[in-house]
């Protein structure tokens, strides 16, 4: 049996191969990407990571700059965005490696991003519908064994929906109404790219109300009167 565990970050992978290995575990380096090979209790593990995000979304189908779109799918990130170009060598890794295994076990933060972020490694890279959880909260020796030892059967479900369901109303939300905003204005006569989202849209009206109170308020005059005397000798003021 050989096991694939997918870590987040490569401090993580560094710390988990380390706790989990009966002895030393082998640092391999693959162009600019790191990985480990170990033995615990006679089987082989490798430990990879995913430095965060590997897929991205997109449109499914893109034909200019249309709107509303609602086709949308996961797609390697660096074919989307030259700012994750660093991440084709850990995916590449990943599924070369994952190709000689047959268990997979899920070792990323475990929070709503972290779960995605292994859902996504495991079906579009790892080729499996599911894979073992490890969840931990720290990355002590003992805390990574227990996780390690009791690890769920399957992914948390329920934080993989939510994660990806928040990554498809973000993206429903922003491209569509970045969209709509910007051929409002293209339409009006003018050309300027503007954009909106999730939080930023909401940020900005908050922001707006703000401002226009600001611009609204009347300033009112109004005076203290102040006593200046004397008391015991002392100078005092009311």
């Amino acid at each position: 049996m050989v096991e694939l565990i997918l870590a987040e970050k490569p401090s993580a992978a560094q710390r988990i191969a380390r706790s989990l290995a009966d002895t030393k575990p082998s640092e391999i380096k693959e162009g600019k990407v790191k990985y480990y090979e170990l033995k615990r209790k006679g089987n082989k593990i490798f430990v990879v990571c995913a430095v965060g995000h590997l897929y991205a979304l997109t449109e499914k189908n893109k034909n200019g700059w249309t709107y509303p779109t609602f086709e949308i799918a996961w797609q390697p990130a660096y074919e989307i965005s030259k700012d994750a170009f660093f991440t084709k060598g850990y995916l590449n890794l990943i599924k070369k490696i994952a190709k000689n295994c047959d268990k997979f076990t899920i070792a990323t933060d475990y929070d709503q991003e972290g779960e995605v972020i292994g859902l996504n490694v495991l079906r579009y890279a790892c080729k499996q519908r599911t894979g073992r959880r490890m969840k931990y909260s720290t990355l002590t020796k003992d805390e990574l064994v227990e996780s390690y030892e009791n690890a769920s059967p399957t992914l948390d479900w329920s934080q993989a929906e939510a994660g990806e369901t928040r990554h498809f109303l973000d993206y429903y939300y922003g491209i569509n109404l970045s969209r709509a905003l910007t051929l409002a204005v293209k339409n009006a006569g003018s050309f300027k790219i503007l954009s909106t989202g999730r939080v930023q849209g909401p940020a900005l009206a908050i922001l707006a109300k703000r401002e226009k109170s600001i611009q609204d308020f009347k300033s009112e005059p109004f005076w203290e009167i102040e006593l200046q005397g004397k008391a015991n000798n002392e100078n005092i003021s009311a």
